[in-house]
């Protein structure tokens, strides 16, 4: 008893013309969303330059603001010392001094076998919920392939020099 599909018109008397334009008036809000929703990423694509927002803009109290926007690839030089709850931003109202020195250490090197990893479980739980068993037993033999590969590496990580850390610093303003 609900409304048919293509018809050209529908009889006034069955009560379906309120409840269209409703449906009317709701497409034309989550249209408009859209709308705006693209200008949006129009204009911040167009602005990205001078809409960086630089360290901390709203002031804030918890330490991912203690880094600068964009953050360096390290994120912080050195580890900050933590004290107490809102160490940040105790130590911007009492004005804590520096006293940092930049050492060394080592980061992660990027690696593509989680993509790998992901795909083949992609792949695998497609073939085991259309019960085709082949195609999941690849996938279970491509992530473990994946990870004996990933464990094999013993070239995983680079260091980040001292000196590295304070051209980077000086350059952006922080040393």
């Amino acid at each position: 008893m609900g409304a048919t599909r293509r018809l050209n018109n529908y009889d006034p008397a069955l009560g379906w013309q309120g409840l269209f334009i409703v449906a009317a008036i709701g497409a034309a809000i989550i249209f408009l969303g859209l709308g705006f929703q693209i200008l949006q990423l129009i204009v911040s694509i167009r602005q990205r330059h001078s809409n960086i927002a630089g360290a901390d803009p709203w002031n804030g109290r918890t330490l991912e603001w203690a880094t600068s926007s964009l953050p360096p690839f390290y994120n912080f030089a050195d580890i900050p010392v933590v004290v107490q709850r809102d160490d940040f931003w105790h130590s911007k109202k009492h004005h804590r001094p520096d006293d940092s020195s930049f050492e060394a250490f080592y980061l992660p090197r990027n690696s593509y076998i989680g993509l790998f990893i992901g795909g083949f479980a992609l792949a695998g739980g497609f073939a085991v919920v259309w019960h085709i068993w082949w195609l999941a037993v690849v996938g279970l033999l491509g992530i473990i392939t994946a990870i004996i590969i990933r464990i094999s590496n013993d070239d995983t990580e680079y260091r980040v020099t001292a000196r590295q850390l304070e051209q980077s610093e000086a350059e952006r303003g922080q040393a």
